[in-house]
């Protein structure tokens, strides 16, 4: 039953955020994105785009990644949201992060189709104008 509640919940939170968008819905963001470990030194940059109820990934949208509905809600120290980019020929991308005020940090989550598993970490601010 649990399960069946959960997935309700998911659902409408979907609806919410296609119809009317979300919490950090009109937002943009530079963000950095560093590979986690101790012999991962270089960071890439990134834009992340909450636009209409879906994120937009600027490197992933150049790789051939659609825009993906994502979840958002309001908490006590900010807005966390996530979204999975999801395409049958490549790799599930999971972003979840948290936005305060002019700030977002978060974790993207790489799963390949043979089983491995990368984790990068990610922060950054507004994107201004």
């Amino acid at each position: 039953m649990t399960t069946v509640a959960s997935a309700l919940f998911t659902a409408v939170n979907f609806v919410y955020a296609a119809i009317f968008g979300g919490p950090i819905d009109g937002s943009a963001w530079d963000v950095k994105v560093k590979q986690d470990g101790f012999f991962h030194w270089g960071s890439r940059k990134e834009t992340l785009i909450f636009h209409s109820g879906k994120l937009v990934v600027a490197g992933a949208v150049s790789q051939g990644y659609s825009p993906t509905l994502y979840q958002a809600r309001d908490e006590e120290n900010g807005t966390i949201f996530a979204a999975v980019l999801n395409d049958p020929s490549r790799e599930a991308i999971e972003w979840t992060g948290r936005v305060d005020g002019d700030r977002i940090a978060g974790v993207v989550i790489v799963r390949a189709r043979d089983g491995r598993v990368v984790r990068y970490a990610f922060s950054g601010e507004r994107k201004a104008g």
